[in-house]
């Protein structure tokens, strides 16, 4: 029962308003995900997807960030190289596939994925070019800002470690 309970108070960590500095980080970590996918979709002139849409898949992908990580090592922090942050990036793939499958079921109901090559290459990209772009501004943020995006970094490097330790058990 411990498991399921964890489950569900990793689903809604993210955006929980008593955890002010972690709920507005997750704010600013979707919006950044969002407009880079949005203006890849654009620029690519690829299947537009509405901001709405890009909220709800961008949203539900955090809860699953260190986990669905946990076969890599953590995340690194802001400050590391652009290939480093590329990396840490393209860590959240899995995460984002599978909330992009979450999403698509609370649509269309349970079924098998279809996701085109494109609309998977694009939403990996946007994932993985996300942090070296917030990298590269990271050391002009307000404080405020700088320190809610290492509280949501935190929380990844927590839900990593702790989902590895769980697989190891197993």
């Amino acid at each position: 029962m411990s498991d399921v309970q964890n489950v569900a108070k990793n689903a809604v960590l993210p955006f929980n308003p008593m955890r002010g500095m972690l709920a507005a980080g997750a704010v600013e970590y979707v919006a950044v995900e969002v407009l880079v996918s949005k203006f890849l979709r654009k620029m690519l002139r690829f299947e537009d997807k509405g901001f709405l849409e890009l909220l709800y898949i961008h949203a539900v992908s955090l809860p699953f960030l260190g986990g669905a990580s946990a076969f890599v090592e953590a995340n690194g922090s802001y400050s590391g190289t652009l290939v480093d942050n590329l990396k840490d990036g393209a860590k959240g793939i899995p995460a984002v596939l599978l909330a992009q499958y979450i999403v698509a079921t609370c649509s269309n109901g349970f079924h098998i994925p279809r996701m085109t090559i494109k609309d998977v290459l694009i939403t990996a990209a946007a994932k993985s070019l996300s942090k070296p772009l917030v990298s590269l501004v990271f050391k002009n943020l307000p404080e405020d800002m700088a320190v809610a995006l290492n509280v949501v970094d935190g929380m990844t490097k927590r839900q990593n470690a702790a989902s590895f330790n769980y697989a190891r058990k197993r």
